[in-house]
């Protein structure tokens, strides 16, 4: 938040940014809250859902895999630069969040004016919810809604849909979709691109395999064991973790 505040007010003072476009200091506050609150349930969730559909589909988590070694190699992790190089992981991600459509309704909005959509009168001040679950499961979309397929997301050559991708609601939609779209879809991509870069998961044999959920502001799977192992050793891993520790140190 302070840097936040530090980078408006240097934008304000050297008459630099789209002033129209400048987040005034005094929304600061109510911003950053929203990104982090909003982002603490959601983002816990849905890593439940890649981990959770890892461990359904052993075949997929080992197309991830085998697409990082290739592309990263196993000298080092994965990072930011390595996603348009990563299609299929890309696939799988939008893939899990159109099957999971973890946020199933959108948080309540409201008409500012009359309105009218598809024929349908809305008059202002009418609150407005959006059911993103059917969205996603529309079978005139999506072929078969109910089967987990992240190839759908790819063209004949292998890469992003980037249409369809599009198409997948998880953060509302329009002028007051969800602000931390970017930097969700940024931390679901490096989370799970490490993890499976550096673990295998399977199901736990002592729980049968199903895929029971609990209701609420979000769709959650409910409490589940999986196994996990490294598929190497932990150097990179703490490499990475002093290289953070000596950065914070210069700070």
């Amino acid at each position: 938040m302070d840097a936040c505040i530090l980078s408006v007010g240097k934008e304000a003072a050297e008459g630099s940014g789209d002033s129209a476009a400048r987040l005034d200091e005094d929304y600061v506050p109510s911003t950053v809250t929203d990104i982090f609150g909003a982002s603490q349930d959601t983002l816990s969730t849905a890593l439940q859902w890649l981990l959770i559909l890892f461990t359904r589909y052993p075949d997929m988590q080992a197309r991830v895999q085998a697409e990082l070694d290739e592309v990263v190699g196993r000298d080092r992790l994965p990072c930011l630069d390595d996603q348009p190089k990563l299609p299929y992981i890309m696939a799988f991600l939008y893939e899990a969040m159109r099957f999971s459509s973890l946020v199933p309704i959108t948080i309540p909005h409201a008409t500012t004016a009359n309105a009218s959509v598809l024929g349908y009168h809305i008059p202002k001040d009418t609150v407005v919810f959006v059911n993103q679950w059917s969205v996603n499961h529309d079978p005139m979309k999506w072929p078969h809604p109910e089967d987990f397929d992240p190839t759908r997301f790819l063209d004949q050559d292998g890469f992003i849909n980037k249409d369809l991708a599009s198409s997948v609601m998880i953060f509302s939609m329009g002028k007051r979709r969800c602000i931390g779209e970017e930097i969700s879809k940024t931390q679901l991509f490096l989370f799970i691109s490490i993890l499976a870069h550096q673990c295998n998961f399977k199901a736990n044999p002592d729980e049968p395999a199903k895929m029971d959920f609990n209701y609420g502001l979000t769709i959650k799977p409910k409490s589940f064991k999986i196994n996990v192992t490294l598929r190497e050793s932990m150097e990179l891993l703490d490499r990475a973790v002093q290289t953070l520790q000596a950065e914070e140190d210069c700070q």
